[in-house]
């Protein structure tokens, strides 16, 4: 895992490989099960918006092969939705399973989570022994930004319109349990964040690195 170093800006969570060709990137592809996309590092699961039916058999074993991958690196996205997917029971009970899978195999989880925080930390409460959990794109307010941190959880930072949010972020939440992402949304580029964060919060870049790529050994325990 060389590339998780100091001088690195680390992508927690984008979609697709958007800087091959620079070494000074580290991007972790999130990968829905049963797509195909080029990645040197991953994670898999089954986002709620695309799944429709209960996990099967076939579908648990494809998982565990791929989460047996050594640049498998957590299993994730995968959540709950309340404006979007299938109905929350159906959402719950897919969560679920993946999460079982998760505990037997030791991995971490990475979460996408909308509207349905009481949800989720219910069924946290059904699976102690798994150590790391991230929620992705995280954009509310620091007062439910502690008490989840305060439950366990890691926030990956969603790219806000407005770049002076990092400031808040960063002035009340313990940096030990951030990251920055682009999701891969349109017209926002990793290294462009690491840049903002450093304006807004007077943060030294080689200590931004630093720090996040401590958080990603720390959660991927590698």
């Amino acid at each position: 895992m060389d590339d998780f170093s100091e001088q690195q800006f680390l992508d927690f969570h984008t979609h697709s490989q958007h800087h091959c060709d620079r070494t000074d990137i580290t991007e972790i592809i999130s990968i829905h099960l049963g797509q195909d996309k080029s990645a040197k590092y991953f994670t898999v699961g089954l986002h709620p918006w695309w799944t429709t039916y209960p996990i099967s058999v076939f579908d648990k074993l494809v998982l565990k092969d791929k989460l047996a991958a050594t640049n498998c690196l957590a299993m994730g996205e995968m959540g709950l939705d309340k404006l979007k997917g299938q109905s929350m029971d159906l959402q719950i009970k897919v969560l679920t399973s993946q999460l079982q899978i998760a505990h037997e195999l030791g991995k971490p989880v990475i979460i996408h989570c909308v509207r349905a925080i009481d949800q989720l930390l219910q069924v946290k409460k059904m699976f102690p022994n798994i150590q790391k959990w991230c929620i992705h794109g995280y954009g509310r307010n620091t007062i439910l930004a502690k008490q989840l941190i305060d439950q366990g959880f890691y926030l990956s930072l969603m790219p806000p319109k407005d770049p002076t949010k990092y400031e808040t972020y960063f002035k009340e939440l313990p940096h030990s349990r951030l990251f920055l992402e682009t999701d891969s949304m349109a017209g926002i580029d990793i290294e462009e964040i690491y840049l903002q964060v450093v304006e807004v919060t007077g943060i030294e870049m080689h200590a931004l690195k630093k720090q996040m790529t401590q958080n990603a050994k720390t959660f991927f325990q590698i």
